[in-house]
């Protein structure tokens, strides 16, 4: 059921902003009940004008979201949703962006469903390889690059935490405190930065996983870009690799098989890389994978592991091994250590 959108938003400032952009009155927009999801935005369907437009506006968004889609999203041909308006400023940001059509579950995705997610992927990091200085991207995070010391510090920080929960749940925790040593002692190498950013950097999505990605027949496009940052197209690539084995259905989390090797996702990321205009080599594209296992464990797994409970991305789901909704131990075991092996 929509009402209309003032009665909702009362005398918020910006519904005056709204209908001018959108060249109607206040009384023609109406708005259905906030939509569900792991977006920290407002965010609902609204309808407009005569014809019942509809889009899907997102009211307190972040900084760097509402920059990617007034700056990026405007100008380029990015798989995300078309923004239609957006705020003067990012002030009090919101910005409205076309409905996408219902996509196929994560949990129904093929293979062909993943190769196609993985294309669009290859083709939005070549569009950008290698831009970083240029004015557009200004405001954009660079945490692997201007802003390093201060992520290095945040990842060891992470790991200090993490090892400290290896050790007090010795054999009750996925990843032992040997194996965040190691990746502490590859943060902390001279050429480590050196060896993460061989590939170059990219704009990336910054929590490229499936259940962000909207599969539909006839598009297959990202949502909710509020971490996008500038960092190394082959740790976006190795993050969508890590987490697709992961199948979330309600409170329960379930790994399945991974129907890729990650040689096999590789070559067909690279390819469609290089297609698109991409200009990394293959050899310094594994180099700079094998540094970004070390920044996964660090930046993902050591944040958001805990004893008997994964507090996943966004912070919408604690769930309890101890009512068998998470998959055993040895199973998250043997996923971390295909995860590891890649950086040999």
């Amino acid at each position: 059921m929509f009402i209309k959108l003032g009665e909702y938003l009362n005398k918020s400032p910006i519904i005056e902003e709204i209908a001018k952009k959108l060249k109607c009155s206040v009384e023609d927009i109406k708005f259905r009940k906030n939509l569900t999801g792991t977006s920290t935005a407002n965010v609902s369907e609204i309808t407009w004008g005569k014809k019942k437009k509809v889009g899907i506006l997102k009211q307190n968004t972040t900084k760097v979201e509402w920059l990617f889609y007034s700056k990026i999203a405007s100008e380029f041909d990015v798989p995300a949703p078309a923004p239609i308006t957006f705020s003067e400023s990012s002030d009090m940001p919101w910005i409205l962006l076309e409905k996408i059509p219902r996509g196929i579950h994560p949990r129904k995705w093929t293979k062909e469903h993943i190769e196609k997610a993985i294309k669009e992927l290859a083709g939005f990091h070549a569009q950008f390889h290698n831009q970083e200085s240029e004015k557009i991207f200004d405001g954009f995070r660079k945490k692997t690059t201007k802003e390093w010391d201060t992520t290095k510090k945040r990842l060891l920080e992470n790991l200090k935490r993490a090892s400290k929960i290896a050790v007090n749940y010795e054999g009750k925790y996925p990843i032992l405190k040997s194996e965040f040593d190691y990746v502490k002692k590859k943060l902390k190498s001279k050429d480590y930065l050196d060896d993460l950013l061989a590939g170059g950097t990219s704009l990336l999505h910054g929590d490229v996983w499936i259940y962000n990605f909207m599969n539909a027949p006839n598009c297959s496009c990202l949502l909710d870009w509020q971490e996008c940052f500038f960092g190394p197209p082959a740790w976006e690539l190795l993050y969508f690799y890590d987490l697709i084995p992961l199948l979330i259905d309600g409170i329960k989390v379930g790994i399945r098989v991974n129907p890729f090797t990650f040689d096999e996702l590789l070559k067909i990321y690279h390819a469609e890389f290089k297609k698109r205009g991409g200009k990394t080599t293959l050899p310094k594209f594994k180099q700079s994978l094998k540094a970004a296992v070390s920044f996964q464990v660090a930046y993902f797994w050591a944040k958001i592991l805990k004893p008997d409970v994964i507090h996943l991305h966004g912070g919408r789901y604690f769930i309890a091994r101890t009512l068998r909704l998470l998959p055993s131990r040895k199973v998250m075991r043997e996923h971390f250590k295909k995860l590891l092996e890649l950086s040999k």
